[in-house]
């Protein structure tokens, strides 16, 4: 009962959020398309695999469940849900869409299938490299620049000589989880089964303090963590991209509900509008510009330059 009340309410809450312009979020710097002309093209049939409950890492449960009887297996449950759920609320408007995460007996027959033949493998990310720099390939590279934003870079680790001192650099490169494949006869099996064009794997979900000193954290006034990871395959079984997507979030925030439909929801979002903006420049549609986003907004309301209204 829990589970369906949560569910409601993201897609309460998904009203709001879908009346608005196809664009950014807070953390991307992805500005949408224009509608006429994403509605010229055919919905997909995307498969949304959630993440195995083993890939669930949380630092934050412990005040989550505070005064609650909610369990270790309640609130990862609840967030699995949730996430599996934002994403379809993401996808809903222009694609079509299975989820993995059902109560039917032949889907979780699947699900336990591609855990046996799909494995998580952690790797430093890199962000996607776009080999052919023409066309298609290269509006990619430059919209994949603009989306990892949000990726930490630091210094290439390991230890050289630079300007005749030797450097010695600790790895701490970010690190995604990937889906890797075991088995090809996951495409083989489920693409007809399914009508799938595209697989979307939720690998990890990461919970997790962002104070940045101790200080800050015996402050109990700090930030919290959404990270997730995920990457998407065509039905040819080809690796598309692999990415992660962030979310910062109060420490004062620990009602479990809102959590879902003020933070995981626009990740969910987020996680669709890498593989929508995909398919879109590969059909070759042009992108809103930063004026395009700014004249929509004046228009919707009514602070035009008295040039502006008479266009």
């Amino acid at each position: 009962m829990k589970l369906l009340i949560f569910s409601l309410s993201l897609f309460i809450a998904a009203g709001a959020v879908s009346q608005s312009i196809y664009g950014p979020t807070n953390d991307s710097l992805y500005l949408g398309f224009y509608r006429d002309s994403i509605g010229m093209l055919e919905r997909p049939n995307i498969v949304v695999v959630p993440f195995h409950p083993n890939r669930y890492i949380s630092e934050i449960d412990r005040y989550i469940a505070e005064g609650t009887n909610y369990t270790y297996q309640h609130t990862r449950g609840f967030f699995r849900k949730g996430l599996d759920n934002a994403i379809l609320i993401g996808a809903k408007e222009h694609n079509e869409f299975v989820s993995m995460h059902a109560d039917d007996p032949v889907i979780n027959e699947d699900l336990d299938f591609i855990y046996k033949v799909v494995s998580p493998s952690v790797v430093p990310y890199e962000p996607p490299i776009i080999l052919e720099d023409k066309g298609f390939k290269r509006k990619l590279s430059q919209y994949w620049t603009k989306i990892q934003t949000n990726v930490d870079k630091g210094p290439e680790p390991g230890t050289r000589v630079e300007r005749g001192q030797i450097i010695s650099v600790e790895d701490t490169r970010e690190l995604i989880t990937k889906a890797k494949i075991f088995n090809e006869i996951i495409f083989d099996s489920l693409v007809p089964k399914y009508e799938a064009d595209y697989f979307l794997f939720v690998n990890e979900l990461n919970l997790m303090n962002a104070a940045g000193s101790q200080q800050e954290l015996e402050s109990e006034d700090y930030n919290r963590l959404i990270k997730v990871h995920y990457s998407v395959f065509d039905k040819e079984g080809n690796e598309l991209f692999s990415l992660v997507k962030k979310r910062y979030f109060s420490s004062y925030k620990n009602d479990l509900p809102a959590i879902i439909t003020d933070e995981i929801l626009p990740v969910g979002y987020e996680v669709m509008y890498a593989l929508d903006s995909y398919r879109f420049l590969q059909a070759g549609l042009t992108p809103l510009t930063e004026a395009d986003v700014e004249l929509a907004a004046a228009r919707k309301s009514g602070n035009l330059s008295p040039l502006s209204k008479f266009k």
